[in-house]
């Protein structure tokens, strides 16, 4: 095993390890020379999720990972979203299978309404006041 290094983006973000060894720094690339020691704690700081940035010293260290950005949150909002309404999917598909067949639906006329209501509330989110930072409507009490 030979040096370890850190490579950094523009902004101090570690961007990669290298060792002078199996996988020197490229010349294009800005690094720092770290330890074995440090180079181990990085990684495993990472793993339990922190974030590797240089420090006001200019070394490698563990930070807290970055709130999400705005579009973050919206992105993961409408996940959420989505999962909702595809969660219900096959309720309506029974529903309407039900009434194409004939022999009486499982769902109540109400019930059906309800779902649907509920559906269109979630469809409806993305413009409520303060997006993202909004909840899901409750579903109706039979969705399970």
């Amino acid at each position: 095993m030979g040096q370890k290094f850190a490579a950094y983006d523009a902004q101090g973000a570690v961007t990669g390890f290298y060792d002078s060894v199996d996988s020197p720094v490229p010349d294009s690339v800005t690094a720092v020379g770290i330890t074995d020691a440090l180079w181990q704690e990085l990684i495993n700081g990472q793993g339990q999720g922190k974030r590797i940035a240089l420090d006001a010293d200019g070394m490698p260290a563990l930070f807290d990972p970055l709130p999400p950005t705005r579009a973050q949150q919206a992105d993961m909002m409408r996940a959420r979203r989505d999962g909702a309404l595809a969660a219900t999917d096959w309720l309506v598909a029974r529903h309407q299978d039900e009434k194409l067949i004939g022999d009486g639906t499982t769902l109540t006329a109400e019930q059906f309404t309800a779902l649907l209501r509920y559906r269109q509330a979630l469809r409806d989110l993305a413009g409520a006041t303060g997006w993202p930072n909004v909840e899901l409507p409750a579903a109706p009490d039979f969705v399970t």
